[in-house]
């Protein structure tokens, strides 16, 4: 993904980041993806569609946006549809990844992220150039998820 949005300039719209960012921000399509995910349930589709709506609908979606885990579901994708058309938007291409269970294991288990900017690293397949120190903004503590 990163390859992707830097080769052309748009956003790497992760259902993850955003469900994280809205609570952060306790914004109320947040808070209630809060009060799902803390008893383990699955976010109802009519809620991450409208923070995906939301996300969208920002300026600089104009040029383009990669989705990252949306949709995952038939009525997601209608409602994705929807979405596009409400906001004048089209999708130009589709790259639909299917990846086995041994290999996510081993990329989830060597990703790590900078705790000031954000920026995802993996300790194999896309380190820091220098040890310990974010590439983006040269900070120097990371956490795993």
């Amino acid at each position: 993904a990163e390859k992707i949005i830097d080769a052309y300039g748009i956003p790497h719209i992760s259902t993850g980041d955003m469900f994280r960012a809205a609570m952060q921000n306790e914004t109320a399509l947040g808070l209630e993806a809060k009060s799902y995910m803390d008893k383990g349930a699955l976010v109802p589709d009519e809620v991450t569609n409208g923070i995906v709506k939301e996300r969208l609908a920002e300026p600089d979606t104009e040029r383009g946006f990669l989705l990252d885990g949306f949709p995952r579901t038939l009525d997601q994708a209608k409602a994705l549809d929807a979405m596009l058309k409400d906001l004048n938007k089209k999708i130009d291409a589709v790259i639909d990844i299917h990846v086995g269970e041994e290999i996510l294991v081993e990329r989830l288990a060597g990703r790590f992220i900078c705790s000031n900017c954000g920026a995802t690293y993996h300790k194999i397949f896309n380190p820091t150039k220098v040890e310990d120190t974010c590439d983006r903004c040269g900070g120097h503590e990371f956490y795993q998820r």
